[in-house]
């Protein structure tokens, strides 16, 4: 028989080996869990990227959609102001000439009517005239030719 501390060297020694071996095979899965890990968070940085990429050009794209309505749709107001205006001003236009009419008339009709206003001023002066002659003649009559 052999001495029962060698013996129990000898298994722990063997213990050893064997927990070596298991090391040895921990690191080979470790290391290749690590690669596997890296293959995948390179991958899914690549998927991020490319979906970060295609947001934000469908993101530009809407952008310049938006971009696009909006100015077409501030042209088409301010064709529309523009319209407006030119309609307004043609109206006012038309106001405005029909008003100076309207005045030329007023202003003949206010030259015909201080005309027959001098008229009627010369004519109150002439009967005025008249009747003072009238009183007067008569006065000097009444009393230098009374019988």
């Amino acid at each position: 028989m052999s001495d029962p501390n060698q013996e129990i060297k000898d298994l722990i020694l063997a213990l050893d080996k064997k927990l070596e071996g298991i090391d040895r095979k921990l690191e080979i899965q470790v290391t290749e869990i690590k690669s596997e890990i890296r293959l995948v968070k390179t991958d899914l940085e690549a998927k991020i990227d490319l979906t970060r990429n295609d947001l934000e050009s469908k993101i530009q794209g809407a952008r310049n959609e938006l971009e696009a309505k909006i100015d077409l749709t501030r042209n088409e107001l301010e064709a529309k102001i523009d319209l407006t205006r030119n309609e307004l001003e043609a109206k006012i236009d038309l106001s405005r000439s029909s008003l100076e009419v309207k005045i030329a008339e007023l202003s003949g009709k206010m030259d015909g009517y201080s005309k027959r206003l001098d008229q009627q001023e010369f004519i109150s002066r002439g009967a005025i005239v008249a009747l003072v002659v009238g009183v007067a003649s008569g006065f000097i009559k009444y009393l230098f030719f009374s019988n």
